[in-house]
């Protein structure tokens, strides 16, 4: 074999390598290419949709958090006897409560009424100056049912389940359904219960 002719072998081997390259390499910016495109479509539509969300969102929250507004009444003190007739409690019970709650289910019920509760008459006006953010005229006007269902609840308690933490829990959530009940609002504005003084004898 001559070698022009063997130069020209070589030169074919190399021109069949370089095919495959170039087609490979056409390939792989195509398929970039084709992401790219895709990647640059989806990121403003990620934006936009990512941008939305959190908004429709902040807007949902503040609907529900805006109307809360907690406030705490003084329910004053109470001396019970125990269901054990040894033994009694007295406990002092502040009661916190959502006015907003209040507001929005009493206001048309009580509207030309609330002018008058708030302007201190005779009816518990004393107390709610004492009471932490004062008391509601609605429940105000409640003052005896209230007192009277946190006598009968704790009242139908033992020593030994009110001195252990868990017995002192369950006793509140009680209070809080009872004075929800005697309240009664198609929603419960009380939300908690607390003892500041709290001695059994």
């Amino acid at each position: 074999m001559s070698a022009d002719a063997h130069g020209a072998g070589k030169k074919d081997e190399h021109a069949g390598e370089e095919k495959p390259k170039k087609s490979k390499k056409k390939l792989i910016i195509i398929v970039l290419g084709a992401l790219s495109l895709v990647g640059g479509a989806g990121v403003p539509m990620l934006l936009m949709g990512g941008g939305e969300k959190p908004a429709e969102e902040a807007v949902e929250e503040e609907h529900h958090e805006e109307p809360k507004r907690i406030e705490t009444a003084d329910l004053g003190q109470f001396v019970v006897n125990l269901s054990e007739s040894t033994a009694f409690l007295k406990v002092h019970i502040m009661m916190e409560y959502d006015a907003g709650i209040i507001d929005r289910q009493t206001a048309t019920e009580e509207g030309g009424e609330g002018g008058k509760a708030h302007g201190g008459g005779a009816s518990g006006g004393e107390k709610a100056e004492g009471a932490a953010g004062g008391v509601h005229p609605h429940l105000a006007k409640k003052e005896n049912q209230l007192r009277d269902i946190v006598i009968q609840i704790l009242s139908s308690k033992q020593s030994t389940e009110l001195l252990t933490a868990d017995g002192k829990n369950r006793a509140k959530q009680e209070l809080v359904d009872g004075l929800n009940e005697v309240i009664g609002l198609e929603e419960p504005p009380v939300v908690g219960i607390l003892f500041t003084e709290f001695i059994i004898q």
